[in-house]
């Protein structure tokens, strides 16, 4: 019967170590699991055993991964999901997501929050153009109306909208229709809903091209 030999940490991966079965090097896991299954050197190295270590550190090395995806900046669940199928340990995806959202290390309205602020603060955005974005990484539709609702307690979007104007057309003597077109079409660009548009729109006078002198 093969028996454990050696259990040593591993030099350049302080959080693994490398199992020695019959003096020689047979694998190498996380050290969750040395504790896990209390491995011990004189301990019996069945192939069950190592079927159940093998299985057990694909987890962890998935979770240890994904862990430090999240590490960089807030993501959300549809992210870890990719990140995952490109790693090849979309077969666990359950299991990851589900420890990752028990940790609150993965929070979907959390995600939405902080996406929206930094967008509408730093860029700009508008409602429409958050929903798009927010859509396409599959957030759920509520939390994303119940985020932007709350957002909008602290900025006002007709507001914003107007300011932008202001900006596009305060070196325009006389602005004519193509220009409130231009505008236009640059606030929908930045994703201003069309009442909003259209407030900001009517603090200024627009003069068709032949009426310029």
């Amino acid at each position: 019967m093969a028996k454990i030999t050696g259990i040593t940490q591993q030099k350049k991966l302080r959080e693994r170590f490398s199992i020695f079965v019959d003096g020689k090097f047979e694998m190498g896991v996380d050290g969750s699991l040395v504790v896990k299954y209390d491995l011990k050197i004189g301990d019996s190295f069945t192939p069950e055993l190592q079927h159940d270590l093998e299985n057990d550190d694909r987890v962890e090395m998935a979770y240890l991964g994904a862990l430090n995806f999240i590490a960089f900046r807030e993501r959300c669940e549809n992210e870890v999901h990719e990140w995952l199928f490109k790693k090849k340990f979309i077969d666990l995806e359950d299991e990851i997501i589900t420890r990752l959202k028990d940790r609150n290390y993965l929070n979907d309205e959390r995600f939405a929050r902080l996406f929206i602020r930094d967008r509408v603060k730093i860029k700009g955005w508008g409602p429409i153009k958050l929903r798009h974005e927010l859509n396409s990484k599959r957030i759920a539709k509520n939390i994303t109306e119940n985020e932007i609702e709350e957002i909008r307690e602290e900025f006002d979007f007709n507001e914003m909208a107007l300011d932008f104007a202001h900006r596009k057309l305060k070196n325009i003597e006389r602005p004519t229709i193509k220009d409130k077109k231009r505008v236009w079409a640059f606030l929908q660009r930045k994703g201003f809903e069309g009442p909003s548009i259209s407030q900001a729109l009517s603090e200024f006078t627009f003069h068709r091209e032949e009426e310029n002198p």
